[in-house]
């Protein structure tokens, strides 16, 4: 079966009546997997440290736990995106986040993860913009 889709997509496609089966050609299609990656990196991003009881640091620790004893902030939540990318991501390689200035100078939290994907058919420089919305959540771009 093709790599882009999770296992739990695989199931639903399949359930849904009026979709076909999942292709089972060794072609891949890597938008399918850009945006599997995507879905991904949403769930991991707003999930918070102890949500998961069989994984216990999965996902970001809470963003208000991240000021504590730091004093660049901004530098705190880049790192912790990147560790949890690194080690629940392993699609992505090679993970870089910096901040993202609006153009208003508006105070708004958003990152770009600029990666390399590893899929079949090699390597590919991939980047996702992530911006913290007013509900404290993470909204994943591409």
């Amino acid at each position: 079966m093709a790599r882009e889709h999770t296992l739990l997509q695989r199931i639903a496609m399949s359930e849904q009546p009026s979709r076909s089966r999942v292709d089972t050609s060794s072609s891949e299609d890597l938008d399918a997997l850009m945006e599997s990656v995507r879905m991904h990196l949403g769930r991991l991003l707003n999930a918070r440290h102890g949500m998961c009881e069989a994984l216990p640091d999965y996902g970001l620790p809470a963003l208000t736990d991240l000021t504590v004893g730091h004093t660049d902030y901004v530098r705190a939540v880049e790192d912790a995106i990147r560790t949890t990318i690194d080690k629940y991501e392993p699609r992505l390689k090679r993970v870089r986040v910096a901040r993202v200035m609006d153009e208003e100078g508006a105070h708004v939290l958003a990152f770009r993860v600029d990666a390399v994907l590893i899929s079949q058919s090699g390597e590919h420089r991939v980047w996702y913009q992530t911006e913290v919305t007013g509900a404290g959540e993470f909204d994943v771009n591409d």
